[in-house]
């Protein structure tokens, strides 16, 4: 009976960690894909509308207990620098930077965290193992972003800067979030947080005149799946997983998918959406994956914060990058 229940306990966590880093390793893909029909910030905006109505039902559904006062404010503030920021971020890049490439950018959240994780009066100072990570992570960005096009792949430099911001976004949201007043339910928050970013987003799309740019294709059947793949299973099925996670392993393993992610990301831009991938490329990229594990495995008092966080699509009060 014991060995059964072990043997079940082992496949239910092995089945979250596929979906924590397949599924969200997959939506950086899937997010070129739908932009070949729909306009950047509208994408983004409406698969976060989708999954925070998801989840809000799913909230409702199970009677969780829903914001009071200013915890409503707050889970929208980290639904802004979070999904919207970060999320959004990343959904421009890729109308020019290489889906791989942007997941790569993306893993540097850990980075982020602990160099903001120093300041202010609570600061943390910085051990030597996460100070290596940081500069061996910065090294790998800087030949990722530096002068020269990798393998064509850059149009600009700002392109490639768009998801290093985000990523700064999301990292600061997250500190931030730690000490703010947020819901009891982190399902509710991240409800809250995905329709306050959608919002945001969906009215900067109208202002930057996106909507005119929808034409009949975007209610072609390969848009509307790929929004659909990111609202429910980026958004919904992969946090699920991620926060049943949080409660069944430890939080080192969970942060695991940091540098999961961008590998998968990385090579499904390269095998399925025949992206350019070059010496250079992977180069840095192994700068980045070692940083990040450098940082996010650094003994338990020597780590600044939590790098755990949502997918590029929730916006929960711990920190995941993506997309």
């Amino acid at each position: 009976m014991a060995e059964t229940t072990a043997r079940r306990r082992f496949l239910r966590v092995a089945l979250a960690f596929l979906c924590v880093y397949l599924v969200w390793g997959s939506t950086f893909l899937v997010i070129r894909v739908a932009l070949r029909d729909l306009p950047p910030l509208f994408l983004c905006a409406v698969r976060l509308l989708i999954g925070g109505a998801l989840l809000a039902g799913i909230a409702w559904r199970t009677r969780l207990p829903w914001p009071r006062g200013v915890e409503w404010r707050n889970a929208a503030v980290v639904g802004l620098l979070l999904p919207a920021i970060g999320n959004g971020s990343v959904t421009l890049a890729e109308t020019h930077v290489p889906s791989g490439l942007v997941a790569m950018l993306v893993a540097t959240i850990p980075m982020w965290m602990a160099w903001l994780g120093t300041l202010g009066p609570d600061g943390v100072p910085l051990t030597a193992r996460v100070i290596t990570g940081l500069l061996v992570g910065f090294a790998g960005i800087a030949l990722l972003v530096g002068p020269g096009h990798l393998g064509g792949a850059w149009d600009g430099v700002v392109w490639a800067l768009l998801p290093i911001l985000g990523s700064l976004s999301w990292g600061w949201g997250s500190l931030w979030s730690r000490r703010a007043q947020l819901p009891a339910s982190p399902l509710v928050s991240t409800a809250v947080g995905l329709t306050a970013g959608g919002a945001v987003l969906l009215a900067a799309s109208g202002v930057g005149g996106e909507w005119t740019r929808l034409g009949p294709g975007a209610l072609h059947a390969r848009p509307v799946a790929a929004v659909l793949y990111l609202a429910v299973f980026g958004s919904v099925v992969g946090f699920t997983a991620y926060l049943w996670l949080l409660r069944h392993v430890t939080p080192s393993r969970v942060s695991t998918y940091a540098f999961v992610n961008p590998v998968v990301a990385m090579a499904l831009g390269v095998m399925v959406g025949g992206e350019p991938f070059d010496a250079r490329v992977a180069i840095a990229s192994g700068f980045v994956i070692v940083a990040v594990a450098l940082i996010v495995t650094a003994p338990a008092p020597a780590r600044v914060v939590s790098t755990a966080r949502p997918a590029p699509d929730a916006g929960e009060r711990r920190a995941k990058p993506a997309a």
